[in-house]
């Protein structure tokens, strides 16, 4: 959508070209046999000072909004059109017509009352022309009731103008949402259908590696262990391509139950370790004081568990360590997964839940050939989870002294 300053911008343009076409039409109009003969001079002078005004007034920027310098323009635009018709023959002037033009102006682009207030305005210019000078106040009547008239009709305008741009805005949004729908869709079938093949295949691989074919060594069973641990990671990133699109289309259900999160984290935990030491670093679960019961989806309590122990592991160099420990505060259990990695910078801090947005920046090559493999899912699903489950997630982090990624989970109520 367009904001308000080009909206305007382009506005003022038209309305430049506008009062250029009124200025030359009416002297033309004076060059006519007109009765009474108009004050030529009064004309050119209000005519040239109008033309200057208007280029000027649109060039110069003032401390006010756009709707409030439109309303000003109008107002001289109202005090020159008044001196016109001043001296081309009052409330009778063939110049009458002229009102029209800042009325419908400022019905359509600005207020009613600011429109109902220039009406009045021109109303008592015209009324006092007329008893001023003594002209016929009919006259004033009929020319204050026709610009009434224009101006009420501008206002229709607007609102028509209104409903029609709030209804094709409001289409292209549910048009937008149906597409996405349909994407979302798309990519849970595909995901879906995916699932099958690449767990066979890594099922094959598995009892390849553990059957009687693993006593072959050699360059056989490193091939065949590299393509165990490819389908392993295209695995998980079918996991997390179903979960998203679960997300985006609201079919992701939560099985909360009570558990004991300390004894959880035990049972956990030894299988992220297997993957730590691949690596060389060391995974300890600090013991907390107390048992900590919460109310929560088991399934995706351990996913984001494991997704912010590998992203530690993601920035922690070999040798590093990563620590898991939980505290309960405020009905809340806070558990923190913190490492002595790299760190984060702070660039990177303020996108890095968004959706395929990854950071490998400052990590060392062998770490960043890694990252690069991400599709920068990991972190999106993690906060996603936590706060479907009624959590929050947080994080800490300095370039150079690692990170720390804090959740919080609800306390379980007694029953």
């Amino acid at each position: 959508m367009e904001n308000q300053a080009d909206r305007f911008g382009r506005l003022w343009k038209f309305t430049e070209i506008i009062v250029g076409a009124v200025i030359v039409f009416g002297l033309v109009i004076i060059q006519l046999p007109i009765t009474p003969p108009p004050n030529k001079l009064v004309i050119y002078v209000t005519a040239a000072f109008s033309a200057v005004f208007t280029v000027v007034w649109h060039k110069i920027r003032l401390p006010i909004s756009p709707t409030d310098k439109l309303y000003l323009e109008s107002l001289v635009y109202v005090a020159a059109i008044a001196v016109v018709i001043h001296v081309s023959g009052g409330v009778q002037s063939y110049f009458i017509f002229l009102y029209f033009l800042p009325s419908i102006d400022t019905a359509v682009n600005l207020t009613k009352r600011r429109t109902f207030a220039l009406w009045l305005i021109i109303t008592f210019l015209m009324f006092a022309e007329a008893v001023i000078f003594h002209q016929p106040v009919s006259y004033a009547v009929l020319s204050s009731w026709a610009v009434g008239f224009v101006a009420a009709y501008g206002l229709f305008l607007a609102k028509e103008s209104g409903d029609a741009y709030a209804a094709v805005a409001e289409a292209a949004v549910e048009k937008e949402k149906s597409v996405n729908k349909l994407k979302d869709e798309f990519l849970f079938i595909i995901a879906h259908e995916l699932r099958g093949p690449i767990t066979a295949v890594r099922g094959y691989l598995e009892l390849f590696l553990t059957g009687p074919a693993s006593k072959i060594g050699g360059q056989v069973k490193d091939l065949a262990t590299s393509a165990f641990r490819q389908t392993d990671r295209l695995d998980n990133l079918i996991i997390q391509l179903l979960d998203l699109s679960r997300l985006e289309t609201g079919k992701l259900k939560l099985a909360s139950e009570t558990f004991e999160l300390s004894g959880f984290l035990n049972e956990i935990l030894p299988a992220a370790r297997e993957r730590t030491k691949e690596k060389k670093v060391e995974l300890l679960l600090t013991n907390p004081q107390g048992a900590s019961n919460v109310y929560a989806d088991k399934d995706r309590v351990r996913e984001v568990v494991l997704n912010l122990i590998e992203n530690a592991l993601k920035f922690t160099g070999e040798f590093g360590k990563i620590w898991v420990w939980n505290e309960s505060r405020d009905d809340m259990v806070y558990i923190s997964i913190a490492d002595n990695g790299v760190g984060i910078s702070e660039e990177d801090l303020s996108r890095l839940f968004d959706k395929f947005y990854k950071t490998a920046g400052h990590l060392a090559e062998t770490e960043q050939l890694e990252a690069e493999k991400s599709v920068g899912l990991g972190l999106f699903l993690t906060k996603s989870l936590v706060e479907k489950m009624g959590g929050k997630i947080f994080v800490e982090s300095k370039l150079g002294k690692g990170s720390k990624f804090t959740f919080t989970l609800p306390t379980a109520k007694p029953s």
